[in-house]
């Protein structure tokens, strides 16, 4: 896929996929994910009928220099850089599908700019650093201690970002939960109730960082939101169940009339 460049401000510049005709679909991947690392899948599915716009977000993939960091706020952070984003493209609002942290920054921008956004799907996502989200992380460090177990997530990020990145990244997602999580957790929940736009959020049952309960708790809070559990799929839907999310998507896009 071809990339093209948006510079965004502050001598920060976005990498982006830009392909296809049609109601425009903005995809935003995950934490040490890329637009095609995450979404290569979804965006060969609505290509053929949808502008699909996709890019790397600060610090990810093509979008560098500058590397990746992680201060408490890098959440709000992502949202205010894809904000400037679609100002910049003016590409009219645009239907939303994140994944995991993307999912986050999918809401937050929702939230903050009603005028861009027509709808959400999000997926692998509850709002808040859970306590289970920190039990899960606590064995990430040191990552040199990495058994086989990581060795493909560690591949992926090398592959996307270089050998370079591997212990900042994981290290400054780290140090950023436990700050977030210390200052009570909140990422998008807080905000959730000023979301004007349809949402349909899904997570697999098998997730462990984003349980349930808070789940229904920022689907609560979400005046247009519907909520659901995908059977037999951890927190990367797209990899464990990509039929059924793709559906559920096309369904969610042709309830909004944006086919």
């Amino acid at each position: 896929m071809n990339k093209n460049y948006c510079d965004i401000g502050g001598e920060i510049r976005l990498a982006y996929i830009d392909e296809g005709e049609g109601r425009p679909l903005l995809f935003i991947h995950g934490f040490t994910g890329t637009a095609e690392g995450d979404h290569a899948r979804l965006i060969a599915h609505f290509r053929p009928t949808h502008r699909v716009i996709a890019p790397d977000l600060r610090g990810y993939g093509a979008s560098r220099p500058p590397d990746r960091d992680f201060p408490p706020d890098f959440y709000q952070r992502d949202a205010a850089d894809v904000a400037a984003f679609l100002d910049a493209l003016n590409c009219g609002p645009v239907v939303v599908l994140g994944f995991s942290d993307g999912a986050e920054v999918s809401l937050l921008l929702a939230a903050a700019r009603p005028d861009l956004v027509a709808g959400v799907v999000a997926w692998g996502v509850c709002g808040v650093i859970s306590d289970e989200e920190i039990q899960s992380i606590a064995s990430w460090l040191p990552v040199s201690g990495w058994g086989p177990k990581r060795q493909q997530w560690k591949q992926e990020i090398i592959e996307r970002h270089g050998a370079d990145q591997l212990e900042p990244m994981i290290a400054g997602w780290f140090a950023a939960a436990h700050a977030i999580h210390d200052r009570g957790g909140n990422i998008s929940l807080a905000t959730a109730d000023r979301i004007e736009c349809p949402v349909l959020m899904m997570n697999g049952d098998g997730e462990i960082g984003n349980p349930p309960h808070d789940a229904r708790h920022l689907a609560g809070r979400i005046p247009h939101c519907r909520l659901e559990f995908i059977a037999d799929s951890d927190h990367a839907i797209q990899r464990d169940q990509p039929e059924i999310l793709i559906d559920r998507a096309q369904q969610f896009l042709e309830s909004l009339g944006w086919i």
